[in-house]
């Protein structure tokens, strides 16, 4: 009896731990967008509530903008109601707060 592996069985193996490693670069790759996206978000709360907390006492509140690391958060009110949204470099939106201006 022969000792040994096949080629068809080196062939199989080496393609299933190609697979694998295929399989863990793609997780690494996703896990990396999804942090990096956090810390997008992150930083876009942390401004808006700076942003928040300036407007509070406020009796009108106009329009504004505040840059923040790879985005910008922006405001505006209308009546009542004001709005502050945080959105990315690329426009896209990362969240929307939408709250009544208490009356002084």
């Amino acid at each position: 009896m022969r000792r040994g592996f096949t080629l068809l069985e080196v062939i199989l193996a080496v393609l299933v731990l190609q697979l694998g490693v295929l399989g863990v670069a793609g997780l690494l790759e996703l896990t990396s967008r999804t942090l990096t996206r956090a810390e997008l978000v992150e930083s876009a709360v942390t401004r808006a509530e700076g942003v928040l907390d300036s407007l509070r006492g406020v009796r009108s509140v106009e329009a504004g903008s505040r840059p923040f690391p790879g985005g910008v958060v922006v405001w505006w009110s209308s009546g009542p109601e004001l709005t502050l949204r945080a959105l990315a470099a690329d426009s896209t939106t990362l969240f929307e707060v939408v709250g009544i201006i208490p009356a002084p």
